[in-house]
């Protein structure tokens, strides 16, 4: 998904300095514009997660495992982008965009938009106390429980002796 950088405020701020979800608390509060991307590597690897924020609601959500390739939306990538918010450790950043940037992000990927855009109060109601593996291995299905160890995947193309 192609979002603009805007205007970088914070950079690699780390989860254990200030929790991103405070942070999205702060920026909601403050009437911001733009957008909180999180990262950090979870159940499902890396994972990645970008709050959409205009004024004083969150408009938008995703959540990317990369390690999967699987990306959820909308209100299910809100619940996943909150979770990862919760993890012990990670990164994340902040930018800055204008309304009509964040407007025609959800004009040309609709499935992001949440279906109704939620206040700071209707965010905190739906924050849980910790991450939540099983909340991820839930969203990604089976195949995403258990992975084959490296040896038995490279062993299936008689390729096992690579270290």
């Amino acid at each position: 998904m192609n979002i603009p950088v805007g205007e970088l405020l914070d950079k690699h701020v780390s989860f254990q300095e200030v929790s991103p979800l405070a942070k999205a608390g702060e920026l909601l509060k403050s009437g911001f514009t733009g957008y909180l991307v999180m990262t950090t590597e979870g159940a499902a690897g890396m994972e990645e997660a970008i709050l959409l924020l205009r004024e004083n609601e969150v408009v938008g959500a995703l959540f990317e495992s990369l390690k999967f390739g699987k990306q959820f939306f909308g209100m299910q990538g809100l619940c996943l982008a909150l979770n990862t918010g919760r993890a012990k450790q990670g990164v994340f950043d902040v930018s800055r965009l204008s309304r009509q940037q964040v407007d025609l992000i959800i004009a040309f990927n609709e499935k992001i938009q949440l279906p109704k855009p939620l206040n700071m109060q209707l965010l905190q109601r739906m924050m849980a106390s910790g991450y939540s593996a099983e909340l991820v291995q839930q969203s990604l299905g089976a195949g995403a429980a258990e992975e084959a160890p490296r040896a038995a995947v490279l062993g299936k193309f008689g390729l096992g002796s690579i270290k």
